[in-house]
């Protein structure tokens, strides 16, 4: 780590609001904007520079960028502006900067997810770096005094063991970087009994294993292989919700799948409906050598904000 990661290095960082002061103090970093022609994104980069967390990197329509910053009063003159119409042309542009120590982190702007990880995975195969790009999806929960994770949630279709080890070490490693010493790691799978041939459960058995032989350095691996395992403790009944040990809950919850990780980590999308109220998502692309942050598309610059925040963290 460089000398501004060190000043952060102890802080836990707890909350999306804490990440959101902290990048200011650790900022700038610069940042490869890919597809920046959007007037959301570009409201929140101009809103982070201000706060001192990233110095961009614009790459998109050239014309249409510079339009929308004179609409938002955001002057970039200051900053470099690539004229990249293709998208797959983009992405790849914005991961050669990062690849060149030109910027830190990648930011997905208006651009469909493939596009990115394609080029992701390309410059990762291309340098040697053969390990499992995947999605780290960070969860806030109100009644939670920590970020949960989960993983994979967007890359991976079905993580054999070798993956889930990679997965498992990419995100401790992004938790190291938010100052938690040593996270808890849970693995999710099916449940024990008459289905312990299942992949997800025999996978569980060898990481397990592996662990106990020291190949998982770095995170505790905590005892369960279900949510109710971590929530209801060993004896898997509580007679009132104020009895469950949050101690137990783990930062980081392994998915057996892409489709299990994809769906648990889109909670928020029934908080909206106050469902569950309160809870927040973030998405951290990891595994690459490079970490890049993908807002949806469809999120306001004030939740586009915290990304740029949480890239400059990781970075």
């Amino acid at each position: 780590r460089n000398h501004i990661d060190l000043r952060y290095a102890v802080m836990l960082i707890r909350s999306f609001e804490e990440a959101d002061e902290i990048a200011g103090r650790v900022g700038p970093k610069k940042v490869s904007v890919v597809k920046a022609d959007n007037r959301e994104f570009l409201l929140a980069l101009k809103e982070a520079y201000e706060r001192g967390y990233a110095e961009p990197v614009l790459i998109g329509d050239e014309r249409k960028i510079r339009e929308l910053a004179e609409e938002i009063s955001f002057d970039i003159t200051k900053f470099a502006v690539i004229d990249v119409r293709d998208p797959q042309e983009s992405a790849d542009k914005g991961v050669q900067l990062v690849e060149s120590g030109e910027t830190h982190f990648i930011l997905r702007g208006y651009i469909d997810g493939p596009y990115l990880y394609r080029s992701l995975i390309w410059a990762a195969s291309k340098r040697g770096f053969r390990r499992c790009v995947s999605g780290v999806a960070l969860m806030q929960f109100p009644v939670l005094p920590k970020l949960i994770a989960v993983t994979d949630a967007g890359l991976t279709v079905a993580p054999d063991f070798r993956a889930k080890m990679e997965i498992i070490e990419d995100a401790v490693d992004l938790f190291s970087r938010f100052g938690y010493e040593s996270p808890q790691v849970g693995l999710i799978a099916a449940r024990r009994g008459l289905n312990d041939d299942l992949g997800s459960v025999s996978d569980a058995v060898r990481i397990r294993e592996a662990y106990e032989k020291g190949e998982l350095p770095g995170c505790r691996l905590m005892e369960g292989l279900s949510l109710a395992d971590f929530l209801l403790g060993g004896e898997g009944f509580l007679d009132r919700f104020e009895e469950i040990d949050y101690s137990r809950i783990p930062d980081i919850l392994i998915a057996p799948n892409l489709e299990y990780g994809n769906i648990a980590c889109k909670i928020d999308n029934i908080a909206a409906n106050d469902f569950f109220s309160g809870i927040r998502r973030h998405v951290i692309i990891v595994g690459g050598g490079m970490p890049a942050v993908i807002p949806s598309r469809s999120d306001s610059h004030e939740t586009i904000i915290t990304d740029i925040a949480l890239g400059v963290l990781s970075s």
